[in-house]
């Protein structure tokens, strides 16, 4: 089979039963030039069986022993051969437009090397929907990753191969933030963007939305944002690896409030709509200047809508 135009990313980690769902809407994808690289890293149920008996040319299946994320994206990578690579969950859903106006996106923009799109959280049972918005300029996207927010959702990823692979992919070392830190240290080289339409669902379980590892996801991004700040703020900082610094008070208590929002996150959307919001009430009262960004990215959505910008005239 011949390359073609664009490979998907589709780490799977004991993907059933949601990986049904996810793969439909790969397949039902109004455009079609596309192999799906599906890497199988250490699933122990119906994974390999659901996706070795679709029998479609599609899709790639690609097995590895070892459970680790990092490693089943850095071999996708490795393996692509096409000169576009996009990204997708194992339990998510792609709008069936997704690729087709990613692809136009980037033909009519040369010089963005990788875009993301807005999107929408749901449920387990995807019953309850509560949007996202991420920001759509480079320097919106910059200024806020700065402001410890990952300004792209990963999984919505569409980007040239050209442009990424001479960064060496995915760094295990910053796991579980390895694309935070991957945006972080590419964009000062490569213009990023995202797409203001609403192309992809992320699925949000209850029982992995408050955990350890979301704890340090948050302290992660801290020190990232610390790492790169000689870069992108002029700030004197480093830049170079260092030990995870001792955080301090006003850094604790915006980890403490990303922890309670995505607490709320999972209980909005598998639970209780009006429990989940009293958690964003008190994840705001923790963080104040958490809620007075979210009301002024809010804000600039909400005069993109009215008045148009010179990104969203881009997209049209």
């Amino acid at each position: 089979m011949r390359p073609g135009l664009l490979s998907v990313l589709l780490p799977v980690h004991n993907g059933m039963p949601y990986l049904v769902d996810a793969v439909q809407s790969l397949l039902r994808q109004t455009f079609q030039d596309f192999v799906v690289l599906a890497i199988d890293n250490g699933s122990s149920d119906g994974t390999r069986e659901y996706l070795t008996g679709l029998h479609n040319e599609k899709i790639r299946y690609v097995r590895l022993e070892e459970k680790s994320l990092v490693k089943a994206l850095n071999t996708g990578l490795d393996l692509a051969e096409t000169p576009l690579i996009a990204r997708m969950d194992a339990d998510d859903i792609n709008h069936p437009s997704r690729f087709e106006k990613q692809v136009a996106f980037l033909e009519r923009n040369r010089d963005i090397g990788l875009a993301g799109t807005n999107g929408t959280y749901i449920g387990e049972a995807g019953a309850r929907h509560f949007d996202w918005d991420v920001p759509l300029s480079h320097q919106e996207i910059v200024e806020t990753m700065m402001r410890r927010r990952n300004a792209i959702a990963h999984p919505t990823i569409m980007f040239r191969n050209e442009a990424i692979k001479p960064y060496r992919g995915y760094d295990s070392r910053y796991f579980p933030c390895e694309d935070y830190e991957l945006f972080l240290r590419i964009g000062d080289k490569v213009k990023l963007a995202n797409l203001p339409e609403r192309l992809y669902e992320w699925r949000i379980r209850e029982h992995s939305v408050i955990s350890d590892s979301v704890k340090e996801s948050f302290k992660m991004y801290h020190f990232l944002a610390g790492k790169y700040s000689a870069i992108y703020l002029k700030s004197g900082g480093s830049g170079g690896d260092r030990e995870m610094h001792q955080a301090k008070l006003w850094e604790k208590l915006d980890i403490a409030s990303m922890i309670i929002y995505r607490k709320g996150l999972g209980v909005y959307l598998n639970v209780n709509s009006l429990a989940g919001t009293f958690y964003f009430l008190a994840a705001a009262a923790v963080n104040p200047r958490r809620g007075f960004h979210t009301l002024k990215r809010k804000a600039r959505a909400l005069g993109r809508a009215i008045f148009g910008s010179e990104t969203c005239r881009r997209n049209q």
